[in-house]
């Protein structure tokens, strides 16, 4: 590579290593968190977990996006656009891994098309993308590899959510390299930039592809811009509303299952909860009513599975939703004479409140820790 090229492989090289967003990450919320899914996704061994920090080595990092896809909160961001084309008036995704070799850049190629996760595909479907044409090489021989297809895994999983929806699902076509690059040709449509409207393009965005633009127009390359993260609503919760006359019920990526016999009533979980997918209801006066499960709202994160010192909440994968609200009884503690409150259970009748249950109601409050 030339000198006068080598620099701005550089620089890109350093746009496409993930970027963190720490306060969206669960061990900045939670300090039990469990989640290690970017550590056990990577194929390098690039990340750095311990119990100060998370860390990524840019040196071993190959920016090939597999953590991005496993993080369930978007705390890590990276660039994987695209080719936006009208294929016979069809808005279309073209999407190709740059593992095919020399000569495949520019729109469309991807670090690699395990990176490409639900919620990423749902912005685009929202903009009325309904294909997508995807070129690969030999996943088995390719160093990131670490089993199964999680692309059309995730391509699945969104068709089922939306087909419990009654609306109408994403067509996939595998294609050769040469037919890809020939639909790519194809005239283009406007593309959803992450996190924004179609057609928006932020300040972030602006500068950087008008620095890649006049520079690879001098060298005669080709460069992607960089989409922002969304900083709405959770992704579940942009699915399309489902019909009052679907015949069935409407399927979620993750569904908060309570067991109301173990809950003492802590509230850690709403308390924890990032997106407010467990709520407590109350009266006007403060007093607890039941606790609300916003499906549509639960990302999977787990963090109220973590922090559950019962194992009185766990997350199910890919479920409807049986019940949405857990009823709470109001009670005063017959030991220390504070209210509590506990989920309602086969009549059971709670006495003490959850300190007083933990230390047999001999000791003093203060010796609680």
């Amino acid at each position: 590579m030339g000198l006068r090229t080598g620099w701005f492989q550089q620089l890109k090289r350093d746009w496409v290593i993930p970027e963190i967003i720490p306060e969206r990450c669960v061990h900045a919320r939670c300090e039990v968190a469990e989640c290690t899914r970017c550590v056990d996704v990577c194929p390098r061994d690039a990340w750095i977990l311990d119990d100060d920090s998370l860390q990524i080595d840019t040196g071993l990092c190959d920016g090939c996006g597999l953590c991005v896809a496993a993080c369930t909160e978007s705390a890590l961001g990276q660039p994987l656009l695209p080719a936006a084309r009208l294929l016979e008036g069809r808005k279309t995704l073209l999407f190709a891994c740059e593992m095919l070799g020399e000569g495949y850049t520019g729109d469309g190629v991807v670090p690699c098309l395990h990176a490409l996760d639900a919620s990423l595909l749902l912005e685009h479907y929202r903009a009325g993308y309904r294909q997508v044409l995807s070129c690969r090489g030999n996943c088995e021989t390719c160093p990131r590899y670490g089993g199964g297809d999680p692309f059309r895994e995730q391509l699945a999983l969104l068709n089922v959510l939306l087909a419990s929806r009654d609306a109408p699902t994403i067509r996939h076509a595998q294609v050769l390299p040469m037919e890809w690059v020939e639909r790519r040709k194809s005239p283009p449509a406007p593309l959803l930039q992450r996190g924004g409207k179609e057609g928006e393009v932020s300040r972030r965005q602006f500068l950087r592809q008008a620095i890649t633009f006049a520079v690879e127009k001098g060298l005669e390359q080709s460069g992607a811009s960089t989409p922002e993260p969304d900083d709405s609503l959770p992704w579940p919760a942009t699915l399309p509303t489902p019909s009052e006359d679907a015949p069935h019920q409407a399927i979620f990526p993750f569904v908060p299952v309570m067991e109301a016999t173990s809950c003492n009533g802590c509230d850690a979980c709403v308390q924890l909860c990032p997106h407010q997918a467990l709520q407590l209801e109350k009266t006007e006066n403060g007093l607890a009513l039941a606790y609300r499960i916003q499906a549509d709202h639960c990302t999977g994160c787990l963090v109220c599975e973590n922090a559950c010192d019962q194992q009185a909440i766990h997350i199910k994968p890919m479920g409807q939703v049986k019940n949405d609200r857990v009823e709470l009884i109001q009670a005063s503690c017959k030991a220390c004479g504070c209210t509590f409150h506990y989920p309602v259970s086969d009549n059971a009748v709670r006495q003490y409140c959850r300190i007083c249950a933990q230390t047999n109601h001999h000791r003093q409050l203060f010796q609680v820790y």
